[in-house]
């Protein structure tokens, strides 16, 4: 008999990837996402997958959906790293306390494990030393990377208090096909899709500031191997190990894709931590997981993909 999962907030950019790797691990796949959203993302698998709407703020949506579920992907956010200082409280109540009410439908329905996947880009603030493990402190500057952090700490206090297992994945910066490009959120598809429109890129600070990218095929991988995780590790990093600025991602859109553009550097922002690059070594010897998609190869990847992109 096949093992279930839900992904809550599946049917997006990095949902999607994740339910096509379930898929083939021959898992039956349920997404939850909101009423009336766009299926664009998993279009090409909707005949595979059971797609549920409702409203992750619904404590009965939220009830019905995890009922026979072995895992639980949790994936939701309503807010941005960017944006999420403009309004904490919203960011509270749309994701710290709709978490919490997921978390008590997990240990009534007794879910195997749920894996929520984190902000490695957010949730460790200034580095105090490169690449960045997980046990480096955390000292998150925007309340996007405070919410993360928090709702970790309570998946910690859920398994000591009522035994529910779970993996954190702290994701760094995942890229790759159907990544929305008109989100601030996801800067190598927001700048593709510009320079497509033809239209002049807008860099916040001077382009040096450093980012941790993965092709997001291979972090969609993780999700299986966390599922089935025997160690005692309870988080990891899930990043390419590896960091690149602004300036070198630029570079990069000209020498391997061959694209012509102009840009506009605008003044530096407060909250933008100057360099984040993760350790990914605990992952690769627990998880057996690694980074394995050149960044070349993905960005051409992703490329093809915006050219075809309306």
């Amino acid at each position: 008999m096949k093992e279930s999962c839900i992904i809550y907030g599946g049917g997006g950019f990095i949902g999607s990837h994740i339910a096509e790797d379930l898929l083939s691990k021959n898992m039956k796949v349920s997404i939850f996402d909101k009423q009336n959203t766009s299926k664009r993302n998993v279009e090409h698998i909707i005949d595979k997958i059971d797609f549920i709407e409702g409203d992750f703020n619904n404590t009965v949506d939220i009830s019905k959906s995890v009922r026979n579920k072995d895992y639980v992907v949790h994936l939701v956010s309503s807010t941005l790293p960017a944006t999420s200082n403009l309004n904490p409280w919203y960011d509270i109540e749309s994701n710290l306390l709709s978490s919490l009410h997921l978390f008590d439908e997990c240990v009534k329905n007794k879910v195997k494990r749920i894996v929520f996947i984190s902000s490695g880009g957010t949730v460790y603030g200034n580095p105090e030393k490169l690449p960045i493990r997980e046990t480096h402190p955390t000292a998150p500057m925007n309340s996007y990377g405070i919410i993360k952090l928090t709702i970790e700490k309570y998946l910690y206090m859920y398994n000591l208090l009522n035994g529910l297992d779970y993996r954190i994945l702290r994701f760094a910066n995942p890229y790759g096909e159907r990544q929305n490009p008109f989100l601030t959120q996801g800067l190598i598809a927001h700048l593709l899709y510009k320079i497509k429109k033809k239209e002049k890129l807008e860099i916040w600070g001077d382009g040096k500031i450093v980012r941790d990218y993965f092709y997001i095929k291979d972090g969609a991988k993780s999700i299986h191997k966390a599922f089935k995780d025997k160690t005692s590790n309870r988080i990891y990093n899930i990043s390419s190990n590896r960091g690149l600025s602004i300036n070198q991602i630029l570079d990069k859109f000209r020498r391997v894709l061959g694209l012509k553009f102009k840009v506009d550097y605008l003044p530096s922002r407060k909250f933008d931590v100057k360099s984040n690059i993760l350790d990914n070594s605990l992952a690769a010897k627990s998880l057996k997981w690694h980074s394995e998609t050149p960044f070349n190869e993905g960005l051409k990847n992703t490329w093809r993909y915006f050219l075809d992109f309306k």
